[in-house]
């Protein structure tokens, strides 16, 4: 991000490689390249999606296609602007690489802590966290269940 344009409300913002965007736009571009990733469709964001989004996305959704980062296509949008996408398939890829090799190897190699947290020099992957969240599992493999989660997923606190 480079700058913010002048209104006191911080609701534009000028970013680097995608010009001027509001803020909820911003937000919806980033988090639905994640999402496309995760759904195992890169760059494409279905309306499924921004249906199941508790915001407004009509208009943001517009304000993208008009900005030229997305355009329309059955059922979704494709993400024209796929500098992030190319970067969060790339990121997830060494990740899955470096994750590939502890599983391999049976092992984490434990960081310095850092906050109550302590990772996995290698693969990133939490071994530790002061939070009590799911860390990854003792022979190298990935993050296990939840253990602040009942066994159905849910929290058993609300």
């Amino acid at each position: 991000m480079t700058s913010q344009p002048d209104d006191d409300d911080g609701t534009f913002l000028d970013v680097e490689g995608l010009g001027v965007l509001s803020r909820a736009a911003f937000q919806l571009h980033s988090f639905a390249v994640v999402n496309s990733i995760r759904d195992r469709h890169p760059g494409f964001v279905s309306d499924d999606y921004l249906n199941a989004i508790s915001a407004e996305t009509t208009v943001t959704a517009m304000e993208l296609q008009a900005a030229g980062m997305w355009d329309r296509r059955d059922c979704g949008y494709f993400i024209i602007a796929d500098d992030m996408v190319r970067w969060a398939v790339n990121h997830n890829e060494h990740q899955d690489r470096l994750a590939a090799a502890c599983e391999a190897r049976g092992l984490h190699v434990p960081s310095d802590a850092e906050a109550g947290w302590i990772v996995c020099s290698d693969c990133g992957v939490p071994l530790q966290r002061s939070d009590g969240g799911p860390v990854a599992l003792p022979d190298g493999g990935r993050l296990g269940p939840d253990p602040r989660l009942d066994d159905a997923g849910d929290d058993p606190e609300n």
